[in-house]
């Protein structure tokens, strides 16, 4: 709703007339910058909500709003004091005293003063008049009596008369905003009969479109006012139909040409407009006809025959022929394709001439055959055809080779010089530990000898594999470069590193070989001293009388009273232990214990110092042989 006027508006906007477009052609604003140029496609599209001008689509599918002529505005705000008047296309706002506002009260006086409108109320007790029905003026207020035989009515349609029986007055409500009871629409004026102020009024009601039949106009309502403007030239008449409309209301056949959609065009018929009508036109012979009339490379061109539509040919000699011969020359004569042969040697593509007989050969004599002659091939030249006679494939070149190099060159029957494999050129390398051969891919190798083939190089005597000279097992050495192997041990080329103790690769008679230290013998570093030896199994053990954990670490296999023992010592009363005899299996001292094994002569026994267990002194006995001290006394009967 725009301020101060009351209005609707019915009217579908498309998205594309959203959509505003500068260009500096289209008319100005009456700032002076260029108007917006809005896409329509109808005249609908293009209400700028200006009773002041006639809004319209154009051809060209934008929206024009041409100014109406000047004057009073059709859109104006009753009882405002004011005139809405037309001046250029645009509403010019003016007072108007005359646009008084009447609130339909006989009591108040309805005036503007300087363009304000007001309702001043009538002093209290003037008669008042509502329709047939009298009354008295009462704060502005005309109070007109009434009871069940003198109903109210006030003849206005557009208010509702009741009799209010606790005061016995008249009350008249207007019905704004509702449609007058009794008045009758007039449909297409753009207008609604409403209820204002209690009076019947026509508002405008831009939905109530004028509808004057005509496919070609649309029907507008804009802010009341009525109209059909022509819809834009070219715009179908009906959806589906080839009718168009002209832009000045009337449906025609066509307009352009391309509206002609029932006509199938030819080269020589095209599809014309003519006083609205479509029709044929046949184009002249000036109008070459189209590819598909066309025969190429014929002396000829197809042009239209200016009277149906035809085709017909006429000499072209421009249309020369083309045989694709390049030794003829291809010509038109007066409509007529001629061919005629160009010189002999005449270059007739790449290396190719002329045989003076309209055909492109190879040659006409070998000396004109690309290439050169040499020892694998000679030109030639037959039937015009260039080509070779070639040396046997295999046939060894005299020049050209090298010397012990495994290939030979040779022609290989098609006149190319290649070089070949050849097993038998053999270049030696002086390595007594390599085989001399060639490839059969015609490569110098020299594969390693396998390891223990006989050489003699710098005191080596067999080869190690990979191509050296070494000295075998056995041999005397002093680092392990010197062995075939690659190992020195002990100072001799040895079959392995030889590194676990009381092993040995020195060892007569096992020269070369790691083996295991004769028994009681040292072996350094790991293996030596007065404490150990080898025990001819590989290990290295202790010797007699040295401390031991167990019978395992001692050379001897007898770990006896915490030291390696010569023997088992496992009689009772036995040790080896003994100070001044360690190591050695000797008797128990006398009156000594002995524990090993346990329990062995302990408690109320010891041992006698010859090797037997018997009773300590002041034990119980018989004879002497029971006691250690060997004296059993008689009489209490006990040894002392």
């Amino acid at each position: 709703m725009r301020a101060g006027k009351l209005f609707w508006i019915g009217m579908l906007v498309t998205a594309a007339s959203c959509v505003q477009i500068l260009d500096g052609d289209h008319p100005y604003s009456a700032e002076g910058v260029p108007a917006a140029k809005v896409p329509c496609e109808a005249a609908a599209n293009c209400d700028d909500q200006n009773a002041c001008t006639t809004d319209t689509c154009s051809d060209d599918k934008i929206c024009v709003h041409t100014p109406t002529p000047d004057g009073t505005s059709p859109a104006q705000t009753v009882g405002d004091c004011r005139r809405i008047d037309c001046a250029a296309g645009k509403e010019v706002i003016v007072e108007d005293d005359d646009d008084f506002p009447d609130d339909n009260e006989p009591c108040t006086a309805d005036a503007c003063t300087g363009s304000t409108p007001s309702n001043v109320a009538a002093p209290d007790g003037d008669n008042c008049q509502r329709g047939n029905e009298s009354g008295t003026c009462a704060m502005g207020v005309c109070l007109i009596s009434c009871d069940a035989q003198n109903p109210c009515d006030d003849g206005n349609s557009c208010t509702d008369d009741f009799c209010d029986f606790a005061t016995s007055t008249c009350v008249f409500t207007n019905l704004d905003g509702l449609p007058n009871p009794g008045a009758t629409p007039i449909p297409g004026d753009c207008k609604q009969k409403l209820c204002v102020s209690g009076k019947g009024t026509d508002v405008p009601d831009d939905t109530d479109v004028p509808d004057d039949g005509n496919p070609c106009t649309d029907d507008v309502c804009t802010l009341g006012v009525p109209s059909n403007p022509n819809i834009a030239s070219g715009t179908f008449c009906e959806p589906g139909k080839p009718a168009v409309c002209n832009g000045t209301g009337a449906c025609v056949e066509c307009i352009l040409p391309e509206h002609c959609t029932g006509i199938i065009e030819t080269d020589c018929g095209k599809r014309a407009c003519v006083d609205n009508k479509c029709v044929v036109q046949s184009l002249g012979t000036e109008t070459t006809a189209g590819a598909a009339s066309q025969t190429t490379a014929d002396c000829k061109r197809a042009v239209c025959n200016g009277v149906d539509g035809g085709v017909i040919d006429i000499n072209d000699d421009s249309d020369k022929p083309n045989d694709n011969n390049p030794c003829t020359v291809d010509v038109c004569l007066n409509g007529t394709p001629q061919y005629t042969s160009v010189p002999v040697n005449t270059n007739c593509g790449g290396a190719s001439v002329c045989n003076g007989m309209g055909q492109c050969v190879g040659c006409n004599t070998a000396s004109e055959c690309p290439g050169t002659d040499d020892f694998c091939k000679t030109r030639t030249c037959n039937s015009g055809v260039c080509g070779f006679s070639y040396k046997t494939d295999g046939t060894v070149t005299p020049s050209g080779q090298t010397a012990m190099d495994c290939k030979v060159q040779v022609c290989d029957g098609a006149g190319n010089f290649v070089v070949r494999p050849d097993t038998g050129d053999i270049s030696p390398d002086g390595n007594p530990c390599t085989k001399d051969q060639c490839t059969a891919q015609g490569n110098p190798s020299y594969p390693n000898e396998a390891i223990g083939f006989t050489c003699n190089v710098n005191g080596g005597d067999i080869c190690n594999g990979n191509g050296q000279c070494k000295k075998s097992n056995g041999k005397n050495c002093g680092a392990n470069g010197e062995c075939a192997g690659n190992i020195c041990a002990d100072g001799i080329c040895c079959n392995n590193a030889c590194t676990n103790g009381c092993q040995a690769c020195n060892v007569a008679g096992s020269l070369g070989t790691c083996t295991n230290v004769p028994t009681g013998q040292d072996d350094s570093p790991s293996c030596t001293g007065t404490n150990n030896s080898c025990d001819g199994g590989g290990v290295c053990k202790k010797e007699l009388g040295v401390n031991c954990g167990n019978s395992g670490e001692c050379l001897s296999e007898n770990c006896v009273d915490g030291v390696c023992c010569e023997s088992s010592c496992s009689g009772t009363c036995y040790q080896c232990n003994k100070v001044g005899s360690v190591g050695n299996c000797v008797e128990v001292v006398q009156f000594s214990e002995d524990n090993y094994p346990a329990n062995a002569c302990n408690g109320n026994k010891s041992c006698d110092g010859m090797g037997v267990c018997k009773l300590d002194n002041g034990e119980t006995c018989t004879n002497n042989n029971e006691c250690a001290s060997n004296n059993c006394f008689n009489g209490p009967n006990k040894c002392q």
